[in-house]
């Protein structure tokens, strides 16, 4: 488990260092986003066992402190940034125009809002949290026609389940 999330997390930091210079991306303070994000973590845990997941999930009490340290990382800071730079910082604005680096952040058509909302969704084993995470998601980024507002949102979202996993060892949720 720990060398696989290792490796994860090796990968995935090289690519965000190496292409750094192409994001201007500063996270500063958003109290709707944590307020969102918050909301979003509660959405994750009370709907869940009201709706089939997409998958069965094989739960792993084996988790060393390693893991979970890695776990915490890749979830409250490498999945949070990349989930929304592909999801709210890229796929919104391909889907309005494939040359999506000239689409202005925040612009809303029906058809990328309905689509990305799917994609987010469907991407994850808690399909229908993962839809209305989407909404929010979706709603947080027109309104602040930012990206860093949507990660701090994510990363909240994501370190409360994680606080919750550790606290209540429900590890399910990871």
């Amino acid at each position: 488990m720990t060398l696989a999330l290792f490796v994860k997390l090796i990968l995935v930091s090289g690519l965000l260092v190496f292409f750094r210079k192409d994001f201007k991306f500063r996270i500063k303070f958003d109290f709707l986003a944590v307020v969102i994000g918050i909301v979003i973590f509660l959405i994750w845990i009370v709907i869940d066992g009201v709706y089939p997941h997409l998958d069965i999930m094989v739960i792993s009490l084996q988790y060393s402190t390693l893991d979970i340290i890695l776990k915490l990382i890749i979830s409250v800071i490498i999945a949070s940034i990349v989930e929304e730079f592909f999801t709210r910082f890229f796929l919104i604005r391909w889907l309005i125009d494939h040359h999506w680096e000239k689409v202005e952040l925040g612009k809303y058509t029906l058809f990328s809002f309905i689509i990305t909302i799917l994609f987010f969704g469907l991407s994850h084993s808690r399909w229908l949290a993962g839809l209305i995470v989407g909404i929010l998601l979706n709603l947080l980024y027109y309104k602040r026609k930012n990206i860093e507002s949507c990660v701090l949102a994510h990363a909240v979202a994501n370190l409360a389940l994680g606080v919750y996993v550790l606290y209540t060892g429900n590890f399910g949720f990871w």
